[in-house]
């Protein structure tokens, strides 16, 4: 159990994926925070003020869900809650790309996505197609470190080997299993674990380095199940079951 998400537990604030968005919910839940996904633009900004973290995940976007997240991080962004970034998909489309540009430039928390939508929002020419990555997709770390100072941002690259930075520290975790790619959504749902952390007072760097370990720890952990809804079964109860003993095995790299 997750002592400090427990005692707060923080609001989280979704405005993110229709197709994953019963999975960020629980998996919100399963850490100890509070999941509300309110994207009608009449109310977005009067929830960003209950909320102690901001999801923008630009997975099924359209000009009604571009509204509310323009508007929700403008109120974030004036209230200093946090946020955090999943630009699904850029470089598939001239919109995800410019949109999610846009979205980086606010000033965001955290910007998790895989290695084609990272440099996507580098500049680079990535190679998605939909929501997945060309598999062999090879990043300057360097460069990656400048984009997360120039933006004061923590960066986080999903892939076999998953890669966090601040600009300054960096931290490798290679705790994942390929299977996390065969369901959907474990990329949306590590994006709500930062969240809650996030949302629970950790550093930006904590956070993201915990929420990462957590996704990866857990697909581990139910990598064995045979059929994906054993393993989606099992990676779900990973994670309600993880403990803060578990992340020991991370904690000297984030302090």
């Amino acid at each position: 159990m997750f002592t400090t998400i427990f005692k707060h537990k923080p609001l989280i604030h979704h405005l993110t994926n229709t197709v994953t968005i019963n999975d960020c919910a629980n998996v919100t839940l399963a850490v100890g925070a509070s999941p509300v996904m309110a994207e009608d633009i009449r109310e977005v900004e009067e929830m960003v003020r209950l909320a102690q973290a901001l999801v923008l995940n630009i997975g099924t976007i359209d000009a009604d869900m571009q509204a509310a997240q323009r508007l929700a991080a403008s109120e974030a962004r004036r209230l200093n809650v946090p946020i955090i970034l999943d630009p699904v998909g850029a470089g598939a489309t001239s919109l995800r790309t410019s949109f999610s540009k846009e979205l980086s430039r606010l000033g965001c928390t955290v910007v998790k996505g895989n290695a084609s939508e990272i440099k996507t929002l580098l500049g680079e020419n990535g190679r998605t197609k939909g929501v997945d990555a060309a598999s062999d997709e090879i990043m300057d770390r360097e460069i990656i470190r400048a984009f997360a100072r120039k933006q004061k941002s923590v960066i986080v690259v999903t892939g076999p080997i998953d890669y966090i930075t601040d600009g300054m520290r960096e931290v490798e975790l290679q705790v994942g299993t390929p299977r996390l790619g065969d369901v959907t959504g474990t990329g949306c749902m590590t994006a709500s674990l930062i969240a809650s952390f996030l949302g629970a007072g950790y550093s930006a760097f904590e956070a993201a380095v915990h929420g990462t370990f957590i996704m990866g720890k857990a697909g581990g952990q139910a990598a064995s199940e045979k059929g994906l809804g054993n393993f989606k079964r099992e990676l779900f109860n990973a994670i309600s079951l993880m403990t803060e003993q578990d992340l020991m095995e991370v904690v000297e790299h984030v302090n």
